[in-house]
Parts: C-alpha cells; structure tokens; sequence
C-alpha cells in the first residue's frame, strides 16, 4: 500500500563542491536522529542518480566540464532535469508551477513512492520544511536557490552552520 507521508523534509546542502563524505554525513545523521519522528526525506543525494543516471560526484564533474566547455545548452538541459525533474518549465511561469505543487502536496498529501519522480524543485515545494546545512566556505547555489523558493512558499526552514559557536 503507498502510504501517505505526514511529514516531508528536504534536506538543502552543497553538492557540486563537496566531497561524497561532506554531501552524505551531515544528511545521514539527520536522519538518523529524526527517524522515531516518522519523518521521511528527499535527499537530493540519493535521489539525483534517478534524474541523470550519474551518481552526484560524477554529475558534478560533468556539469563543471560543460561549463568549462561553454556547453551552455546541454548544461542548462542538466540542471533543469535535476531541479525539475519531468516537468517541461520552458514555457510556463515557474513561480506558478510552485505554487500549484506546494498546493498539491497539502490538498492531496505526499507519497513517498512519487519522490522518485519529482526534481529538487517539486520536492521544496511539497515539503513541511527544509533542513539547510551551510558550511561558510563550500560553494553552493542550488542551495541558496531552494532556501528562495522554501521562503517564498512560507516553508519552515532550519538552518544548521556548522562553523559557527553553540550559543546555549
């Protein structure tokens, strides 16, 4: 039976500039801690590998070498399968898109068997929240840009900086 998800999080890091131990540590432990929550996860990690057939080391290299290249099409193309998975945004107003899929996912709910299906961007928008881990000196900006979208949707975003002091 596909089950209904009471809570959907996203977990928003560094991907392109970050080692495989830096992208799944931090996620890995969150999860473990938030597990008896009954929580479930879009991790971008673990989920890229179904929207490019690469895992996320490996597609981060191949989206540097198009950029290097000047392979601005085949880049762009790269990007959109990963932040929106199969829905064609080419002609449509994206902020529209959000808003009817953050919709969809409080109307008639998440199931964790659609994940599989959705880009970065649906997962955002279908969330209860967002998990951020930010490191100050690891470059990102998919991160930054699901940090956008969560605000502008109103999502409840948690932010974890790693190199900052505790304050108790």
């Amino acid at each position: 039976m596909n089950k209904r998800v009471k809570y959907l999080c996203y977990l928003a890091g560094a991907m392109e500039f970050a080692s495989m131990k830096e992208m799944k540590s931090w996620r890995e432990e969150v999860k473990e801690k938030l597990k008896p929550y009954g929580i479930v996860f879009y991790d971008p990690v673990e989920r890229e590998g179904d929207k490019v057939h690469r895992n996320p080391r490996d597609q981060g290299e191949y989206i540097r070498g198009l950029k290097q290249a000047g392979k601005w099409d085949l880049f762009h193309e790269e990007l959109r399968k990963i932040y929106w998975g199969s829905i064609d945004v080419s002609k449509m107003d994206k902020m529209r898109i959000l808003i009817y899929l953050n919709e969809k996912g409080k109307l008639e709910g998440n199931y964790e068997s659609d994940l599989q299906y959705w880009g970065d961007f649906e997962a955002v928008a279908r969330s209860s929240f967002i998990i951020v881990y930010y490191p100050k000196d690891v470059q990102t900006v998919g991160t930054i840009e699901e940090c956008f979208i969560a605000y502008l949707l109103e999502i409840p975003i948690y932010l974890i900086l790693p190199d900052s002091t505790k304050t108790e």
